[in-house]
């Protein structure tokens, strides 16, 4: 049987304030090759790409809330693909979205007349810092963004409310789901989108296997009701989060430690050990 185990990173796989993985390096790698570990996080390409490198680890990989699912170049060697991908540095990438970070901007940039928010890309090396905690080197590589443009709220709840509104007006295939420290525009595309889209393209090569998936967020609701297990790992935040998921596991520890508790409840249930 083939694991396939999708999940965010911050919050779910990484510490969501100091981004510590923890002991999960060591414990991934004692999987066996019918595990695949596939990240599905608004972080960048760069981001996740160095996140693999440094868990020793070459699986495909959800960029920018599903805007994006790359696959290692030789990933489909030998086989033929329906599909086309555009070339990405070490990756092969199959986009679902129309927006860039400049279109998005472009865009809703005149509802800072009525609003108060910021675009990532606008936002201070120092401002970032503050809000997310990442180190100098990780904010250069967060703000190398394709296909996003994350919006910073700095106005009212109520103001808030009317402004998701306002961006739905525009075009009602518009999502705007809360990440957790920013709010994120998606054209008809989100996490669950870009699982449907990775399934259909796998089913190619490979239809056997059980699928997992972790968060910790509203937008990881999506992708957590398609699989065949979903976890959501413990945070203040998350409490009243409900799925439409019959295999629902909670952790009791936050990331990263919540993360292996999870997947250790799923596998011990699978006979896995």
């Amino acid at each position: 049987m083939k694991f396939l185990i999708f999940s965010d990173l911050d919050g779910t796989f990484l510490n969501r304030k100091t981004y510590s993985f923890g002991t999960l390096k060591k414990f991934i790698n004692k999987l066996d090759t019918s595990f695949e570990i596939i990240f599905v996080s608004s972080k960048t390409y760069e981001e996740i790409t160095q996140i693999n490198k440094y868990l020793n680890i070459n699986f495909p990989f959800i960029a920018e809330n599903g805007a994006c699912i790359f696959f290692p170049l030789k990933y489909f060697e030998g086989k033929e693909m329906m599909y086309k991908f555009i070339k990405y540095k070490n990756h092969i990438g199959f986009p679902l979205t129309r927006f860039d970070s400049n279109k998005i901007k472009e865009k809703f940039n005149f509802l800072k007349n009525k609003y108060k928010f910021s675009f990532y890309d606008n936002l201070s090396n120092k401002k970032i810092g503050k809000i997310t905690n990442l180190k100098d080197s990780d904010i250069s590589l967060s703000k190398l963004r394709k296909f996003s443009n994350p919006i910073y709220w700095e106005d009212t709840e109520k103001k808030r409310s009317e402004f998701i509104n306002e961006v739905k007006k525009q075009n009602k295939k518009l999502e705007v789901l809360d990440g957790g420290r920013f709010l994120h525009i998606l054209d008809n595309y989100n996490k669950g989108v870009a699982l449907k889209k990775f399934f259909k393209i796998k089913n190619i090569i490979d239809s056997r296997y059980l699928s997992i998936s972790l968060g910790d967020s509203e937008n990881d609701i999506p992708m957590l009701e398609l699989t065949d297990y979903a976890c959501i790992i413990k945070s203040k935040k998350n409490t009243n989060l409900t799925l439409k998921n019959k295999n629902i596991f909670r952790s009791k520890l936050p990331a990263p430690e919540g993360w292996k508790e999870s997947i250790e409840n799923i596998l011990k249930g699978e006979k896995y050990f």
